[in-house]
C-alpha cells in the first residue's frame, strides 16, 4: 500500500511537461520498480519504461534513465530473459531490438548509454548476440568519440559519470577480454561478429569513398583485435585445463591395469589426429571472403581493397586446418573474383587464391580414392553373386562337360559385362563438382 500511495505521486511527474520533474519522476518509478516482484514489473513496470525508452521526441536524460531502469530490473529479474511466458519473452526481445536501435543512435549519448547498458547484460549472460557485440566494436573504434572525449578531459568528475565516452573506453578496453573468457559460447559469439562488424561499417560508411571515412573506422585494426581476443580466451581455456589436469593427476593417480594403458593412448591419440579446431584467422577470412562475394557490389572501393588485403596478408595454415573449411574460403574467393573490379582488390585475391590452389585437388582426391575402394567391392560381390547363380544353373543341366562349359561361360561373360555396366555407372558419378554445388 505504501507502494502504491507513492506511485500515485509519480504518475503526474512523469507525465509533466517540465522535462527535469520527468527526469526525476522516472528516475523515482524505476527504484521503486527494483522493490517489485517480477509479475507486476512485467505487467506494468517494463512496458512503461520501454515505452518512455523508445520516444524518440523525448529528450536524451529521460530516455538514458528509462533504458538504465530496464536493464537494473533485466539483471534483478534474471528470470525474465529465461522465462517461458509470452509476456516476458515479448518485452525482453523489444527491450533488445531498442538497444540494437540506440546503439546505431546518431546523438553521441544515446549511443554511450546503450552500449554501457549492452556490455553489463552480455557480462551477465543475459543475452549472446554477435550483432549487438559487433555494434560495441564498432563504437569502441570509432574514432569520432576521441574527440569526444578529448573536450571532456578537462572535467575530472564527468569521467565518473555515465555516459561520459571516458568511461566507456575504459569499461569496454576490459570488458571485451573479460567476457570472450567467460565462457565458450561467450567466445563464439566474440568469433561470430566479424560478419556484423563488416556489414555495419559498410553501412555507416554509406558509400563514402575516401580515406577519412576509412580511417574513421579501421576495419583491419577491428577484425585483427577479435582474432587475437578470441585467441588469447583459447589460450587462457587451454592454460587451465591443462592446471586442472595435473592437479587432479598429482592428488589422486590413476589405476590402471595392464592391457587398459594401451588403449586409452590408442584412443586418446585418435581424438587428437581427428578433432581439427578451427583458427579465428580462418573463420574471420570466411566472413570476410562471403562479404565480398555477396556485397562487394553494394560497398566502396577503398573497402572493398581494404578487406581484400587484409585477406591477402591473413596467415592460413593449409596443412593443419579443416579442408572443408579451406574448401569453403576458396569457393568464395573464386566467387569474389567474379563480383570485383577493382584491380588492387582482385590482385590480393590472387595471392589468397594461390595460396588455396592444391586444397581442392586434395580433397579431389580423397573423394576419387574412396569412390575406387567402393567400385571395386560392389564389382567383387556382383562378380560373387553371379559366379553363385551360374554354379546353381549349371548344376541342374546334365552331362559333366556341359556343366564346367557352361561354369566358365557364364561366370566369366555375365562378369565381364556387370563390370563393365558397374565401370561405366561409377564413371557417371564421379564426375566433378560444380561450384554451385560446393557453395550449396
Amino acid at each position: 500500500p505504501i507502494l502504491e500511495g507513492f506511485r500515485r505521486h509519480l504518475e503526474p511527474a512523469i507525465t509533466s511537461k517540465n522535462p527535469i520533474v520527468r527526469q526525476h519522476g522516472v528516475g523515482c518509478w524505476s527504484k521503486f520498480a527494483l522493490l517489485c516482484d517480477q509479475d507486476t514489473v512485467l505487467e506494468r513496470d517494463m512496458p512503461l519504461l520501454l515505452q518512455i525508452a523508445s520516444q524518440e521526441e523525448e529528450i536524451v536524460d529521460v530516455r538514458a534513465q528509462a533504458a538504465l531502469a530496464l536493464c537494473d530490473l533485466v539483471l534483478i529479474h534474471d528470470k525474465i530473459h529465461a522465462s517461458d511466458d509470452d509476456s516476458a519473452t515479448s518485452h525482453f526481445d523489444s527491450f533488445k531490438k531498442l538497444l540494437l536501435e540506440m546503439l546505431e543512435h546518431s546523438k553521441p549519448a544515446i549511443v554511450i548509454i546503450a552500449a554501457e547498458i549492452t556490455a553489463k547484460l552480455l557480462l551477465a549472460g543475459s543475452f549472446h548476440d554477435p550483432h549487438l557485440l559487433a555494434c560495441l566494436f564498432v563504437i569502441y573504434f570509432d574514432t569520432s568519440l576521441i574527440e569526444t572525449e578529448e573536450d571532456d578531459d578537462n572535467d575530472e568528475n564527468a569521467v565518473t559519470e555515465v555516459g561520459n565516452p571516458v568511461r566507456l573506453r575504459q569499461l569496454l578496453t576490459i570488458f571485451f577480454p573479460t567476457y570472450s573468457m567467460s565462457s565458450l559460447e561467450a567466445n563464439d559469439t566474440m568469433m561470430a561478429s566479424v560478419a556484423p562488424t563488416i556489414s555495419i561499417v559498410n553501412r555507416k560508411l554509406d558509400g563514402k569513398n575516401s580515406p577519412k571515412a576509412m580511417s574513421q573506422w579501421p576495419i583491419a585494426k577491428m577484425i585483427e583485435y577479435i582474432c587475437c581476443t578470441v585467441d588469447l580466451a583459447d589460450k587462457k581455456k587451454v592454460e587451465g585445463d591443462d592446471d586442472e589436469t595435473n592437479g587432479i593427476s598429482s592428488e589422486q593417480p590413476m589405476e590402471t591395469h595392464e592391457n587398459e594403458p594401451a588403449e586409452n593412448d590408442n584412443t586418446a591419440s585418435d581424438d587428437k589426429t581427428t578433432s581439427i579446431e578451427a583458427s579465428s584467422t580462418l573463420l574471420a577470412s570466411i566472413d570476410i571472403a562471403e562479404f565480398l562475394m555477396d556485397d562487394s557490389q553494394n560497398a566502396p572501393p577503398l573497402f572493398v581493397r581494404a578487406l581484400a588485403k587484409i585477406l591477402s596478408s591473413a596467415s592460413i595454415d593449409v596443412d593443419n586446418e579443416d579442408l572443408s573449411l579451406l574448401s569453403r574460403l576458396k569457393s568464395h574467393v573464386a566467387e569474389a573474383e567474379y563480383s570485383i573490379n577493382d584491380r588492387p582488390a582482385l590482385a590480393a585475391l590472387e595471392k589468397v587464391s594461390c595460396l588455396l590452389e592444391a586444397v581442392e585437388d586434395e580433397c579431389e582426391g580423397e573423394s576419387d580414392d574412396e569412390r575406387d575402394d567402393e567400385s571395386d567391392e560392389e564389382e567383387d560381390e556382383i562378380c560373387d553373386d553371379i559366379l553363385v547363380d551360374a554354379m546353381k544353373r549349371a548344376s541342374l543341366k546334365v552331362g559333366p562337360e556341359v556343366e564346367k562349359e557352361n561354369v566358365r561361360l557364364s561366370a566369366g561373360s555375365m562378369c565381364s559385362t556387370a563390370t563393365k555396366q558397374s565401370e561405366g555407372g561409377t564413371r557417371r558419378s564421379t564426375r566433378r563438382a560444380r561450384l554451385a554445388d560446393i557453395n550449396n
